[in-house]
């Protein structure tokens, strides 16, 4: 082999050591996005049954607490209610 040959093959060999590099980094950055992409949606997963539980605690408390106070206050309920009704009914009805 000449000795231009061997400078070639040199260069060629050093190219593909580069690019072998380059490729490796790529790839090793493309495995290192996905994984905290992964990690992130896992998170804001957790974040959000744990907003959904605490909601549905506050609601069965507002539920328990409007329970009793039907319980407790059955005319004033019903009174609320038709108030409710007739004002609601009044905000909806058509103007002819």
């Amino acid at each position: 082999m000449t000795q231009k040959a061997a400078t070639k093959s040199d260069r060629s060999n050093g190219k593909d050591k580069t690019a072998a590099a380059v490729q490796e980094r790529a790839t090793q950055t493309v495995e290192n996005g996905v994984e905290a992409a992964q990690d992130g949606m896992t998170e804001a997963a957790d974040q959000a049954k744990q907003i959904t539980e605490q909601a549905n605690a506050e609601i069965r408390k507002l539920t328990e607490k409007g329970t009793e106070f039907v319980r407790q206050n059955p005319g004033a309920a019903v009174a609320g209610a038709v108030g409710a009704g007739l004002l609601l009914g009044l905000a909806l009805r058509s103007r002819d």
